[in-house]
């Protein structure tokens, strides 16, 4: 037989290894709420544990040179009184528009021959032309073609004024008869008021009528009439494909002085700047490159400030209870034209210089 060796189990006391803090002392079975003064060790050695128990088990030493920072007490910002757009909407603009420039820079399946898409737009350098081109004139105004047409078939002579002069001269009964093969008026841009009266017989000219001054008023009444239907051109892709970085920085430049010729003129109707503007503005945004120039980066800047002076300038108009035209550039469109250029291209101060300038009372 085998002699089974009968292992011993070692006792719970030997299996423990001696760590800090473990009870090796009696200590008294006292209640938690126990207040007195220890009569033994035992009852002292509860104390300990307790008061160990309740102490947090990390502790930060007291720093002297630690001060208290508080916030400095500021002004009521143009942020806090709703003037300027929050946060929040300068974050999912600034998203949402990246993403549309994405969208723009991608190539399409068909491009159409860049001749054809040039002639869906005014010539680059031709800022009169672009004016009249957006506010939907025909296409015999703007379009390089037909107007180097014009300008061969066309002659010297005077303008519409110099006839308007004319006919109240003809009222008085001074000579307006003109010199010799000579036309009485000149058409440069097709003028619709010109057109009129250029259109009008020779006696109505010259002969001084009441009947004749009023069809040149009436006249000029339908040509107004012409001008309140004409419907503005959108930027439409098609249009859009035909303009590159340099060109968009070109045309942004043209609206940053239309829109100052508007503040200088704010009362004068033919200055207006309207929502279809803002519109071409953000399109011809989308498609400036990311890595701009100090000369290009100053022309948007130029258009951003410029957009914060008709908000400033509307301000002024509502302190002052004058009505602004129905048609004229949202306060919305304003914003996204500014934030496009501060938040897209990194111009942080521009909202300085705007909480600055409508914070005012």
């Amino acid at each position: 037989m085998v002699n089974k060796r009968k292992r011993e189990e070692p006792e719970d006391s030997d299996l423990d290894e001696p760590a800090p803090g473990k009870q090796i002392l009696p200590v008294a079975n006292l209640p938690e709420d126990f207040n007195g003064d220890p009569a033994d060790g035992m009852q002292y050695l509860f104390l300990v544990r307790r008061d160990a128990r309740r102490l947090p088990r990390i502790k930060r030493a007291h720093n002297p040179y630690e001060e208290s920072v508080r916030p400095p007490v500021l002004p009521l910002s143009a942020l806090a009184k709703g003037v300027l757009p929050c946060e929040k909407w300068r974050d999912i603009f600034q998203s949402r528009f990246r993403n549309l420039r994405k969208n723009m820079m991608q190539p399409t399946v068909h491009v159409r021959h860049s001749s054809l898409i040039q002639s869906l737009i005014p010539e680059k350098k031709d800022r009169e032309a672009w004016w009249k081109f957006l506010a939907g004139r025909p296409e015999s105004e703007w379009s390089p073609a037909a107007r180097a047409e014009s300008r061969k078939k066309s002659k010297p002579s005077h303008n519409t004024s110099v006839v308007l002069e004319r006919l109240r001269n003809a009222g008085q009964g001074i000579d307006t008869v003109p010199p010799s093969g000579q036309n009485p008026v000149e058409t440069p841009g097709n003028d619709t008021q010109t057109i009129a009266v250029a259109n009008l017989p020779s006696r109505v000219m010259t002969e001084p009528s009441d009947n004749n001054l009023a069809t040149i008023s009436m006249l000029q009444d339908q040509a107004q009439q012409e001008d309140a239907k004409l419907m503005p051109r959108e930027a439409t892709p098609s249009r859009l494909r035909g303009i590159d970085h340099r060109m968009s920085i070109h045309l942004l430049m043209y609206f940053a002085h239309w829109i100052n010729l508007h503040l200088q003129n704010f009362d004068d109707a033919s200055t207006i700047i309207t929502n279809s503007h803002a519109r071409w503005m953000l399109s011809l945004l989308t498609k400036v490159e990311d890595t701009v120039s100090a000369d290009e980066m100053s022309l948007l800047r130029n258009l951003a400030r410029a957009c914060l002076g008709i908000l400033q300038t509307r301000r002024d108009l509502k302190n002052a209870d004058r009505v602004e035209a129905a048609e004229a550039i949202s306060d919305a469109s304003c914003w996204m034209v500014f934030t496009a250029v501060a938040s897209v291209w990194g111009q942080k101060d521009l909202w300085t210089d705007a909480e600055d300038v409508l914070s005012l009372s």
